[in-house]
């Protein structure tokens, strides 16, 4: 056992300790590490917002000539106008902007991925009994949701297995997010107990 002299590990040790104890309840140490967490997390976002006005802001401007970025920067500092009253009014525009080009994305995303990607998914040759299972599965999960015929007697027994169909896809996302949180907490297991403890071999 030979424990670790890394200043940046015994830092993310005892964070690690710290916010594990609120396991057992609240405490000093735990709302310490929570605000040093918050005020990292908005100095990194400073800095990388800064970052990104010189680098693809005023960079490209003052050294390449691409002087149409000034209708963005506009528009960014045009959002501040909302903490003077006389002029809030003028928020709007950039807002009303970002909002179109965040909804365009969305949907141009969503009807990609979401509907014509699983459409496709389903046009499969029924050659295997996993591909026979996933289009037996869709169909059964889009009668589900067919409401213009009541779910009894025969017309019933797709739509209950598309339900069935659906508990086990939720009972596996919900399997896959607690895998995902239990590596982590594996993680920081590893770091406290081999990184900083050296009791686990390397």
């Amino acid at each position: 056992m030979k424990i670790s002299t890394s200043v940046g590990v015994w830092i993310a040790s005892l964070a690690t300790l710290a916010i594990m104890s609120f396991v057992y309840k609240d405490n000093p140490f735990y709302r310490l590490v929570e605000n040093l967490y918050v005020g990292v997390s908005a100095g990194h976002a400073i800095a990388l917002g800064w970052g990104n006005i010189r680098d693809l802001g005023y960079t490209p401007m003052v050294k390449k000539g691409q002087w149409s970025l000034l209708i963005p920067i506009a528009l960014g500092i045009l959002l501040y106008t909302r903490y003077y009253k006389p002029v809030a009014w003028v928020s709007r525009i950039p807002i009303a902007f970002m909002m179109g080009i965040g909804t365009g994305l969305a949907i141009s995303g969503t009807v990609g991925s979401q509907i014509v990607n699983q459409v496709k998914a389903n046009f499969i040759a029924l050659n295997t009994f996993s591909n026979f299972v996933i289009v037996l599965g869709t169909f059964g999960v889009l009668s589900y949701f067919f409401f213009l015929l009541e779910h009894k007697g025969p017309v019933g027994v797709v739509p209950r297995f598309g339900r069935y169909v659906m508990m086990v896809a939720f009972g596996a996302a919900f399997g896959s997010t607690v895998m995902g949180r239990m590596s982590l907490f594996i993680g920081r297991l590893q770091v406290i107990l081999g990184d900083w403890l050296g009791v686990l071999g390397r």
